[in-house]
């Protein structure tokens, strides 16, 4: 959603948090009941509970609060809107551990119920590392800056530990040369003097990383360019830190750097920080700095790009690459809430970069000015899409990825804006061919991702595409999954799945400066952090073959009620489901519409039989396994049976009255049922009067000329099912 949209939902929301309802409600809920956890990956754990109730005229449910635990302690807590009874755990969720869940109700005057049930999980170690896959080491957080960096066989990887002594972040550096595969590990730099994380890096030599990140130091905000000689050999095993230059303005961010032909190097940044930083004409400026092959540093800030629209949001996303054509450099923004990416033109000179042009809507959905265009679907989505440029010589081009409008909501939880921040929307992607003319076309990618995380792009030798992004999981509302996709002969392979990320689960924003996945521009090669706390790098070429993709669906089978049982009243719905990977949710539908969901076994539902009224009913499962196939059961009829009696009276003659004697009486009834009535049977002393099918229901009867005698008169009415009701009256003959 845009930005506005956005707040509209939180001010919606906050309308209808407890602290404006009040707090006239003093009694609590009751507590959340039957929680069960189960494991579903070595980084997630699955949670179904039974609904809590609140008082009959209280404020209502309005949250369920789920709770970790691990060693006694309560180490973490989510919200979710009361109309969900289930949730999947992925808040860092680690690997080998164990940890133990409890939920607890809040209704909207804020009382918190008793917790429930505890249940205890040990989460697996993740599997074994695979062929051509590398454990970089222990990570805190995602693998820093978006590109790997890459000079001749070595490759570089930059991640970050907490500092036991300060609890604050030290960088730590991976070194790797692929001819000899020999490795190397090293701290770059330590807290607390250095308080900054990498948002690009790249190597200009076997021996020389630099490094780009935002400066909170003294400088009051900067954005902080580090150059590092790495020492030792035949690799590296310690840094010396060699110079160290700030560019830009207070509200600078770093957001690419790139290593040209010539040795140069470009660093790129968007003036946005802190945010919300807005420019009263909606501009925004962007700052480039161009370190020559000898040295020499030439700066062009603030390059302003104006606004097309007049709306102000300066945050930004960027990417450059080289033109493998003409060796022009391009630089591409994407602003927040706009429906464009701006592309911007630099020719190398032997003193620095000139600007050629800036053209807005060099991307867009639709735009007139500065020139017509109309990309149509393949325009980016209004949000904050990441972008991904690379140089690809197999087709003399520069690829640009991003996400592209068309884009659908998954997933909006009701405290969106107050306890919790869950909002999913997903988009499909675009790569852009863009020749040295500024001509370009796309490569729809169809497959939906997970609209705002990091992605990864490569092109191989042979012009092979491979996209490495993060789905969303319909079923468990997730998006931990890596998937890699890769694009030959007009075809995009089916998706495999790579790995599982450690995030976040109850995250609006995202993880751009640093991202979620590194990845490698020449080679399919991607980085992130898996649930045992380490970064781990994956080799996606044929020399390391990807598991095959799963696409046998999961099987399931009703046991229970039979085929053809007749039942009434709650009846205990008993299913069975299975699958090669692992089953993630099993549904009961009745008259195919569902009623209800398991996402663990065992998978036995409560079917209330009086909401689905008297006859035959159709019931069936759907079992959905982790990778989103789906598996249908074979239907069983069942027959909800009549077990409702009819309701009847007697209307004349009334109980205790005198009848004459020797006269003739009408003895009349009225007689009801659920279904209908079949007929009505009249007795005089327990002897068969007469009876009546039709309404009004009558018999006639002679009293009998004996004096003061009583005489008992019974109604007896049945329906079609053979459910049967009696009503009696005694008369006395005078």
């Amino acid at each position: 959603m845009s930005r506005l949209v956005f707040i509209l939902a939180i001010l919606l929301t906050a309308l209808g948090s407890p602290a404006l309802l009040g707090a006239t409600d003093l009694v609590p809920p009751s507590a959340p009941a039957a929680l069960i956890a189960k494991v579903a990956s070595c980084g997630q754990v699955g949670l179904s509970w039974t609904a809590s109730t609140d008082e009959v005229g209280g404020s209502g449910l309005y949250a369920y609060i789920i709770q970790r635990w691990e060693g006694g302690n309560l180490t973490n807590e989510v919200a979710i809107g009361a109309a969900r009874t289930t949730f999947s755990d992925t808040n860092y969720v680690k690997s080998s551990s164990t940890m133990s869940y409890t939920v607890v109700a809040q209704d909207n005057a804020g009382n918190r119920s008793a917790r429930s049930n505890t249940e205890t999980v040990i989460t697996p170690a993740c599997p074994s590392p695979s062929y051509g896959e590398q454990v970089i080491g222990d990570a805190a957080m995602e693998p820093l800056g978006k590109a790997i960096a890459t000079y001749g066989t070595r490759t570089a990887f930059v991640s970050a530990t907490v500092n036991a002594l300060s609890s604050t972040l030290d960088t730590w550096l991976y070194i790797r040369d692929e001819d000899t595969n020999q490795t190397s590990r090293f701290l770059l730099h330590n807290s607390p003097g250095y308080k900054l994380v990498e948002t690009d890096y790249v190597l200009t030599s076997a021996t020389e990383l630099w490094t780009a990140a935002y400066d909170l130091g003294a400088t009051g905000g900067k954005v902080r360019v580090s150059q590092y000689k790495l020492n030792g050999s035949p690799i590296p095993t310690s840094p010396t830190l060699v110079s160290t230059r700030w560019f830009g303005g207070s509200h600078s961010n770093p957001k690419s750097m790139i290593r040209l032909k010539s040795g140069a190097l470009v660093v790129a940044w968007n003036d946005e920080l802190p945010w919300p930083y807005l420019k009263p004409d909606g501009s925004a400026d962007t700052g480039f700095a161009y370190r020559s092959p000898t040295g020499n540093w030439t700066v062009q800030f603030p390059v302003t790009i104006p606004s097309t629209t007049g709306a102000s949001p300066t945050q930004s996303q960027m990417a450059m690459a080289q033109h493998p054509a003409d060796g022009s450099i391009w630089a591409f923004s994407k602003r927040d809430s706009f429906h464009e990416i701006i592309g911007l033109h630099f020719t190398e000179l032997s003193n620095g970069l000139v600007l050629d042009w800036i053209r807005n809507n060099y991307i867009a959905q639709s735009s007139t000015w500065p020139v017509p265009n109309n990309d149509g679907i393949n325009g980016p989505e209004v949000e904050f899409p990441f972008l991904s440029a690379i140089a690809d010589p197999t087709r003399n081009a520069i690829l640009l990825v991003y996400q592209r409008d068309q884009y659908q909501l998954v997933f909006v939880d009701p405290l969106v804006g107050t306890m919790n921040s869950i909002s999913l929307t997903e988009a499909t992607a675009a790569i852009t061919q863009i020749q040295a003319d500024g001509s370009k076309t796309f490569i729809p990618f169809p497959t939906y991702i997970e609209r705002a995380e990091q992605f990864g792009l490569s092109v191989l030798p042979d012009g092979t595409i491979w996209l490495t992004y993060q789905p969303i999981n319909h079923q468990t509302l997730t998006w931990n999954e890596v998937h890699a996709s890769s694009y030959f002969n007009n075809t995009w392979s089916t998706a495999v799945l790579v790995g599982f990320n450690y995030n976040d689960y109850n995250i609006l924003g995202t993880h751009r400066d640093p991202g979620l996945i590194a990845y490698r521009n020449d080679r399919p090669q991607v980085a992130f952090r898996t649930p045992d706390q380490k970064i781990h790098a994956f080799i996606l070429s044929s020399s390391a073959p990807l598991p095959p993709a799963d696409t046998l669906p999961p099987t399931t089978s009703i046991t229970s009620p039979a085929d053809g049982a007749t039942v009434s009243g709650a009846v205990t719905v008993q299913a069975t489901a299975s699958d090669d990977t692992g089953v993630a949710q099993v549904d009961l539908l009745v008259d195919g519409v569902m009623v209800a969901s398991k996402t663990v076994a065992p998978y036995t539902f409560l079917w209330d039989t009086s909401t689905s009224g008297k006859g035959n009913h159709t019931l069936q499962t759907i079992a959905h396994d982790i990778a989103a196939n789906i598996g249908d059961s074979t239907l069983v009829t069942a027959t909800v049976a009549d077990t409702t009696r009819p309701v009847v009276s007697i209307t004349n003659p009334l109980n205790g009255v005198v009848a004459p004697r020797n006269t003739t009486v009408t003895i009349t009834a009225t007689a009801t049922d659920d279904v209908g009535v079949t007929k009505v049977e009249f007795y005089v002393g327990g002897k068969l009067l007469a009876a009546d099918t039709n309404s009004p229901y009558a018999a006639t009867w002679k009293v009998p000329g004996k004096n003061n005698t009583s005489y008992t008169i019974q109604a007896v009415a049945y329906d079609a099912a053979g459910n049967s009701a009696a009503a009696t009256s005694t008369v006395t003959a005078k």
